[in-house]
């Protein structure tokens, strides 16, 4: 079933929850994925091995759950 026909279904209640919901979406800014991937790879690359990296007990213990889920 399309979208448009599930909307057509709701309650009257519903239908301007789903209209409230689509006017806060058009209203938030869309997201930029490559500004964000380029901010977060230079945050890494400006922080590798400093406080502000990730927490080495917090690493080990990621790493070893990982080999252990494989």
């Amino acid at each position: 079933m399309e979208l448009i026909e599930k909307i057509k279904r709701l309650p009257h209640d519903r239908i301007a929850e789903v209209e409230a919901f689509v006017d806060s979406l058009s209203r938030k800014p869309a997201l930029n994925r490559a500004a964000i991937h380029q901010a977060l790879t230079e945050y890494a690359l400006e922080h590798a091995g400093t406080d502000a990296d990730l927490d080495p007990d917090l690493e080990a213990a990621a790493v070893e759950h990982l080999l252990e889920t494989d």
